[in-house]
C-alpha cells in the first residue's frame, strides 16, 4: 500500500510539473491574439480600458443618473444637496450622491413592499418600514453628519490659526502673506480654505470676494464674525492689527464658554446613564437576594 501511494504521488508530481513547464497552445494563441487586439486599437480606446472599472462604468452610470435625476426633480433639490456637499468638503461628487440617493430610495421602497406583502405581526411591519425610512434617509443623514464633523473640526482650528494671523500681522507680514502662511501650517479643512482664498486672491480675484467664499463653503458663525471683522477694518481704514487682537480674544473667549457648556451638560448625560443602566443593576443586586429568601419561605 505504501509503494503504491509513493506511486501515484510520484505520478501526480510528474504530471503537475509536466503541465507547468510545457505551455497550452490555445492559452499562447489567446494571449497573442488580445495582445494583437490591444496594440490595433487607437491611443484613445486603449487609455480608455486600461481605466479603472469606476471610472468606465461607474461614472457613465452616475452620470446618467444625474441627467435623469435633473429631468425628473426639482431644480432646488439638486441645488441643496449641492450645497450641502460643499459644506461637507466635497467628498463625493453630486452625481455618486444622487446614484447613491436613488439606490437608497429604490431599495427601500422594494423591501417596504416585501415587508407590506408579508403577513407580519403590527410591531414588525411597523419597524421594519421604519428601518426602510431610515435606510431612505441615509444618505442625507451620511452628508448632515459630514458637514457637522467638518464644522466641528473647523471651530476647533479656528483659535489657534486666529492667534497664529495675529502673530504673524504684528510681527510686520502683510495680511495676505499672513492667511497664506497658516493655510500651509494649518492641517484640515480650515487650512483648505484658507488655501482656496489665497489661490484665489492670487489669480485676481479680491480679498473680500475671496474671504466671503470661505464663509459660503463653511457656514461657521464664528469663522463668519472674523471674517466680516477683517473685511470691515480693511473697508473702514482701522489698524488690521488691533482688529485681529480682539478677534482672537473674542475667539479665545467663545473657546472657554463653549468647554464650559460642555461640562454643564455632562452631569445631566451621567444621570441618564444613572437611571437607565447603574441604578437597576443596583437594585438587582440589593433586593434580588431578599426577594430570593422571601421566594424560598414562601
Amino acid at each position: 500500500m505504501e509503494l503504491a501511494a509513493a506511486l501515484l504521488a510520484a505520478a501526480a508530481a510528474f504530471v503537475l510539473v509536466y503541465a507547468l513547464a510545457t505551455p497550452n497552445r490555445q492559452a499562447v494563441e489567446l494571449l497573442q491574439r488580445l495582445n494583437r487586439h490591444e496594440r490595433s486599437l487607437d491611443p484613445e480606446r486603449a487609455a480608455m480600458l486600461a481605466q479603472p472599472f469606476t471610472v468606465r462604468a461607474v461614472g457613465p452610470l452616475a452620470r446618467r443618473v444625474r441627467r435623469t435625476a435633473a429631468a425628473v426633480l426639482p431644480t432646488s433639490l439638486l441645488d441643496s444637496a449641492e450645497r450641502k456637499l460643499i459644506l461637507a468638503g466635497e467628498p463625493i461628487t453630486l452625481h455618486v450622491f444622487v446614484l447613491f440617493q436613488a439606490a437608497a430610495g429604490a431599495a427601500s421602497l422594494f423591501a417596504a413592499i416585501a415587508i407590506l406583502a408579508r403577513d407580519l405581526p403590527a410591531g414588525a411591519t411597523v419597524a421594519g418600514l421604519a428601518g426602510c425610512a431610515l435606510g431612505a434617509a441615509a444618505p442625507a443623514l451620511w452628508l448632515r453628519w459630514r458637514i457637522r464633523q467638518r464644522q466641528a473640526r473647523i471651530l476647533k482650528e479656528l483659535p489657534d490659526a486666529v492667534d497664529l494671523i495675529v502673530t504673524l500681522v504684528e510681527a510686520g507680514m502683510a495680511i495676505d502673506g499672513a492667511l497664506a502662511e497658516v493655510a500651509s501650517e494649518t492641517q484640515g479643512p480650515l487650512g483648505e480654505e484658507l488655501g482656496i482664498a489665497v489661490r484665489e486672491t492670487t489669480l485676481g480675484r479680491s480679498r473680500r470676494d475671496a474671504l466671503l467664499g470661505v464663509i459660503e463653503r463653511t457656514q461657521v458663525p464664528e469663522l463668519r464674525a472674523f471674517i466680516h471683522s477683517l473685511i470691515q477694518a480693511e473697508q473702514t481704514g482701522v489698524p488690521v492689527g488691533q482688529v485681529l487682537r480682539s478677534q482672537a480674544a473674542h475667539v479665545r473667549l467663545q473657546r472657554r464658554q463653549r468647554a464650559e457648556a460642555q461640562a454643564q451638560r455632562a452631569p445631566v448625560k451621567m444621570v441618564i446613564v444613572l437611571v437607565t443602566l447603574v441604578l437597576p443593576a443596583m437594585l438587582l443586586l440589593v433586593v434580588g437576594p431578599a426577594l430570593l429568601r422571601m421566594a424560598d419561605r414562601l
